[in-house]
């Protein structure tokens, strides 16, 4: 990792600085637009990076921009609530009647990887006051819409720590008015990430539409950087959101975030060797209960980790499926995981007993606070073809 400028130098932050700045300048990027074999667009983007990068090549992410960046709001249907509701009624969710496709996840061993809490991004209480602003309000079991859930900070936040949640992170990337925002991702790959469309590309410009300077620190927490901050090296999302105009519910609001590989000592690992990955499974919100994940800015300012539990409440629209949630802005991305956790000794499971698979991310909400709900993407074929894009870019991607 490296310093930033005009601060001072900190243990571990000091790798390739020179040598980088030295080999890309700004980065050589090129973009372009693929099609899949479905015929379905997808936007594509790539920046040729090194081996093994620095956290931030080009010294954009200085402690102050890291710690102004905003909390990316929840992107708000453009129709009223019933309105939307009664359109969502009527429409038959196609593609949560096929087959389900379904890929375990992955608990690694450290293997002298140890997490190194004194690594912060900026210094504690440097995080501007603004990054409240998004409709705050007080955290609810219930919303109008009867969406019952359960809403916590992790217990102890040390989890953090832990897999399954340390492969959940925080998002930090550069639109192109050039201000920071956050956003909140997750590990699915041994060197893919899984975050909402909206996260990485504004939903209209094909390849030229995405953002920049994609950064991710996973098991985030106050600042701290515990398995370093991670660069992109490439990005995919797909057609369906890449031509939307940014309008949700989307039939597919995902992206997937290839990272480079970082140097821990003396080896270079891959981030799914460091911290593990979740599973998949394609056609499965609806019916089915999650933990959903992020760093939402409406609670905790979007400094802690943050957890909510809720089943399925009724269908969305465009292949979208809502759950009871109180997050606000900076959950976008998050995953939605069903199956949880860690099993415990003898334990049997039900008829799907499959554990920490991710079936939806963090897409949309309501510019009302009331209904608490928020809206997933069912995991679908253009998710699949995405990830299939990204596993074959990169030998070791998957």
């Amino acid at each position: 990792m490296v310093s930033f400028p005009n601060t001072p130098l900190r243990t571990g932050m000091k790798l390739l600085l020179s040598a980088i700045v030295a080999f890309i300048g700004m980065a050589a990027l090129a973009s372009h637009v693929l099609a899949q074999e479905s015929g379905a667009p997808v936007a594509i983007e790539n920046v040729e990076l090194p081996e093994v990068v620095a956290r931030d090549p080009g010294g954009h992410w200085t402690e102050q921009a890291l710690a102004g960046a905003q909390l990316l709001p929840v992107p708000k249907p453009n129709v009223s609530l019933r309105r939307l509701l009664d359109a969502a009624s009527n429409e038959t969710n196609a593609e949560s009647i096929p087959r389900s496709v379904s890929v375990d996840g992955a608990n690694i061993d450290e293997d002298g990887v140890t997490a190194d809490l004194n690594d912060q991004l900026f210094p504690e209480g440097a995080i501007r006051d603004a990054q409240m602003q998004d409709d705050a309000f007080q955290p609810e079991d219930v919303g109008t819409l009867g969406a019952h859930f359960s809403s916590s900070r992790l217990v102890p936040t040390n989890a953090r720590l832990v897999y399954p949640y340390r492969a959940t992170g925080k998002l930090f990337f550069q639109k192109p008015n050039g201000g920071n925002f956050i956003c909140s991702a997750a590990v699915i790959r041994p060197r893919l990430i899984l975050t909402a469309g909206h996260c990485v590309h504004r939903g209209s410009g094909g390849s030229g539409g995405f953002y920049r300077r994609i950064l991710f620190v996973p098991a985030y927490h106050n600042g701290q950087v515990p398995y370093q901050a991670w660069n992109y090296r490439w990005m995919i999302t797909t057609g369906s959101w890449a031509s939307s105009n940014g309008n949700v519910p989307n039939r597919a609001d995902f992206a997937i975030i290839e990272v480079e590989d970082r140097r821990f000592g003396s080896q270079t690992r891959k981030i799914g060797e460091v911290v593990g990955w979740f599973g998949y499974r394609t056609n499965a919100l609806n019916p089915n209960h999650t933990k959903k994940i992020g760093f939402p800015g409406n609670h905790d300012n979007g400094q802690i980790m943050h957890q909510v539990d809720s089943q399925h409440i009724q269908n969305g629209g465009q292949n979208t499926v809502l759950y009871g949630s109180d997050m606000r802005g900076g959950s976008s991305g998050g995953p939605w995981i069903e199956n949880f956790g860690v099993k415990a000794v003898g334990q049997t499971g039900g008829l799907k007993p499959w554990a920490n698979r991710v079936i939806g991310v963090t897409s949309y909400g309501y510019v009302a606070t009331g209904p608490k709900v928020q809206g997933s993407s069912v995991l679908n074929q253009e998710f699949l073809d995405i990830l299939n894009t990204a596993c074959a870019h990169r030998a070791g991607n998957c």
